[in-house]
Formats: C-alpha cells, structure tokens, sequence
C-alpha cells in the first residue's frame, strides 16, 4: 500500500510540473490578504502591508523578487482608499529625459484594478505612449480595441468604479504568451484588471511627467 501511495504522489507532481499549465496548477494563495481594513492605518494606505502583499505575489507566481525591487518599490492606492481592490505597485527601471527612455513595472494583486487614465502633453513634453508585456500571471488591458468585455465574464470592474469608466474593450497580455499589448493610439483611455493570480507587467513607454496623467475618476491622484 505504501509503494502505491508514493506512486501516486509522484505522479501528481509529474503531472502538475511536467504535464499541465503551471498556471493552472497553482491555487490561490491564502498568504494575500484581500480585506481592506488590513491595508490601512488611521485612515492612510499602509505602505509596509502592500509592499508585503506584492512581494508575496510574486513569490506566488515564481517572479524573482530583486533587493532593487524590495528597496525601490512604491505603492499607490490613487488616494481613493480601496486597496486591494483598486491600486497598484511598481518600480521604475528607467526614467531619462535626454533619450526619452521610460520603462517600469506593474504590479497587480489578484483581481486588482489600476484605474482608467489617459495621458496628456505638459509640461514642455507630449503624451506618453506606452504598451505592455506581462511576465507573470495575466493582466487584462481595457480600451478603445479589442474584444468585447462580454468575452470575459469574471473580469470584473470593482463597484466603486463602474461610473468612472469610458471604455471596455479587452486585451489579454498574458505571461504564458509573451504577447505585448500596445496602446492603440496617444491619447485613449485604458487601465488594467490583473487575473486571478495578479499580475506583473513591464511597461514600455516615452519619457513624461506625472502632471500629464489625468484620471477619469475626479477625486483619483497619485
């Protein structure tokens, strides 16, 4: 009987890290908290508690986590006090003005929406244009082109934001695929809604200043 149990669980593991799509062998963590209240101390986003949930994300999803990203890591809940709900994380790999060099990272918990946004010029530079490529996990990135919403029933806007969103077609940048995901002109509105297991995305883009993000949501802000 023995012999037969260890047969079993050898192949199991065969199956899930030889013969199936890694992504679909992993189930979601238990370690993200996904509770508000555990993102926030006297009313302000605790700063500490996200990082924690992002690092533990990727950690979840087999993204090496460098001592540049632990260190440099910012987070945001756009001010609008719906953590993990609506926010993001991220680091900027490359931000130089001479060159018009951008490039940084997203990251999204679980479900996680980065609101609609759109980019002007200000400043003395033009409106970014960008696209993105998932590294880990699945990111969903609405806008002007794509598929219909329709297509993805569980990919769900939080409540808190369905008014303040003017597009919904859908592109999947997906880490399986290596796909990139460009934004389909200077100027559209867009945002992201990670997967179920979160969400890494390299973003490329042109050099900008945060006075030409502009939000839909009136009360949004970095």
């Amino acid at each position: 009987m023995k012999g037969y149990v260890v047969l079993a669980i050898a192949v199991a593991a065969a199956l899930c890290f030889g013969g199936c799509d890694q992504s679909a062998c992993r189930k979601p963590q238990t370690n993200i908290s996904m509770n508000k209240s555990d993102y926030y101390k006297d009313g302000k986003l605790d700063e500490v508690a996200a990082k924690k949930a992002y690092i533990s994300m990727m950690e979840n999803l087999g993204y090496p986590v460098s001592d540049n990203m632990r260190e440099n890591m910012w987070v945001s809940d756009f001010g609008l006090g719906e953590f993990p709900a609506v926010g993001m994380g991220g680091i900027i790999w490359a931000m130089e003005d001479k060159h018009g060099v951008f490039g940084h990272e997203i990251l999204l918990l679980p479900n996680q929406m980065l609101i609609e946004h759109w980019h002007e010029a200000a400043d003395g530079l033009p409106a970014k244009y960008e696209c993105w490529q998932c590294r880990a996990g699945t990111s969903y990135c609405f806008g002007e082109e794509g598929e219909s919403s329709d297509k993805y029933p569980d990919v769900k806007v939080p409540e808190s934001q369905k008014s303040n969103i003017t597009t919904n077609k859908v592109s999947v940048a997906d880490a399986k695929k290596g796909n990139v995901v460009w934004l389909n002109r200077v100027g559209a509105r867009h945002y992201q809604i990670a997967g179920p297991q979160g969400a890494v995305v390299t973003e490329y883009g042109a050099y900008h200043c945060g006075n030409g993000v502009k939000f839909t949501n009136p009360n949004a802000k970095f």
